[in-house]
Parts: C-alpha cells; sequence; structure tokens
C-alpha cells in the first residue's frame, strides 16, 4: 500500500488531496479546488463603472501600494481563473480506478478531472455531499457568469494578468495567493468548467 500526499490543502475552504495505491488500485481521496484563489480578484462593482485594462501609470501606482494597506484597487479586475490542485496533472486520469469523496468542499474540482476522455473511474459520494456540492458548483458557475459579463471573455490562453510582468505588480499579499508560498510558480490555474461539464460530472457519480 501507498500513499500519496497530492495537496496538504488549506482549511476548510480547501481541504487535503491524495492518492491511496492498494495492490496497483489507485483511489483519488477528495478532488478539491482551491477557492482562496479568488481573493486576488475584484468583484463586480454595485456602480458598473467601466475598468480599463492596466497602462503605465496604473503599473506605476500600484509598484507604490505594495506595502501599503491592501485596497479594492489593488485587486485584479479580470475574468477569474482558479487553482486545482497542481500535483493531480501529474497523474495520469486513465489509472485512476475510484474517486472518493467525503465532503462538498473535495469535489468542486472534479469537473476539471473529468474533462479527460480518458477518465473512467468511478466516483463514490454521499447523496448529501453531492446534493449541496452540486448546488455550489452552480453557484460559483453563477458567480461566474456574472463576471465574464462584466469584464468580457477570457484568453484562449493564460490571460493578460497572469503574465510574469503583471503579477510582479500585484501587492505582496496578493502575490502569495497567485503565485504560492514562495512566490515562484503559478501552480495549475484552469479556467472554471462549463455547465454541461456538472451534467457529465453528475451522471458518473
Amino acid at each position: 500500500m501507498k500513499f500519496t500526499c497530492l495537496s496538504k490543502g488549506g482549511g476548510f475552504h480547501f481541504p487535503p488531496c491524495h492518492m491511496l495505491n492498494v495492490c496497483g488500485f489507485r483511489i483519488l481521496l477528495e478532488c478539491p479546488l482551491d477557492l482562496s484563489s479568488l481573493a486576488i480578484f475584484s468583484p463586480v462593482p454595485v456602480g458598473l463603472e467601466v475598468h480599463e485594462p492596466l497602462d503605465s501609470e496604473s503599473v506605476a501606482r500600484k509598484k507604490q501600494k505594495i506595502e501599503k494597506t491592501l485596497d479594492a484597487n489593488d485587486l485584479v479586475r479580470a475574468e477569474p481563473w482558479y487553482k486545482t490542485v497542481k500535483n493531480l496533472h501529474l497523474w495520469d486520469p486513465s489509472f485512476i480506478d475510484v474517486v472518493l469523496i467525503s465532503s462538498p468542499m473535495g469535489m468542486l474540482g472534479l469537473p476539471f478531472l473529468t474533462l479527460s476522455k480518458d477518465f473512467s473511474a468511478k466516483i463514490y459520494v454521499t447523496e448529501a455531499t453531492a446534493r449541496i456540492g452540486q448546488l455550489m458548483m452552480e453557484d460559483l458557475v453563477s458567480m461566474h457568469m456574472e463576471l465574464k459579463q462584466f469584464y468580457g471573455p477570457g484568453d484562449a490562453s493564460f490571460p493578460r494578468w497572469m503574465k510574469w510582468e503583471d503579477l510582479e505588480i500585484l501587492p505582496s499579499e496578493l502575490k502569495k495567493i497567485a503565485l504560492g508560498k514562495y512566490c515562484e510558480e503559478l501552480g495549475a490555474w484552469m479556467p472554471l468548467y462549463r455547465f454541461f461539464h456538472l451534467q457529465q460530472l453528475e451522471c458518473r457519480s
């Protein structure tokens, strides 16, 4: 038996994720989504004022604010991307035999895993957890659609705010969320799943 930690998590909103290998039978324990990454994004403003892309003047202003108290102007005004379990991407989805979910927060990353055509694992989850998790996913999609309508469609590749020079000007507190503990890597950022992927997931469970 081999027990591999894919992520230590980060509290209630980002539970730990592990892979259990028993006689060649691979069991994924939890498939969460790191919602703490949403902390770097600006919500849709109440006044619905139009925000222009960063220019050299706004970049300079942000550099001056790095050591000051955070305010709304420090947040990224763009369609959010989401952090998934980075080390899970090192595993071939076709090798996973079972996914075991114990809490609603532990299933928010499942649509990213089920996007793979090679994924065929059986998902085990209690009815209550599945229902609450589905409601949370639908709320997340609804919130994201509102942000997308306001900020416009995201880029097909990494959006502009994920370019290194733009990340460097983030205040240190936000940079740590975006780049990880040591601010050296982007982690596993993904655009949000679509609603039809939630329907596919419901059929699998």
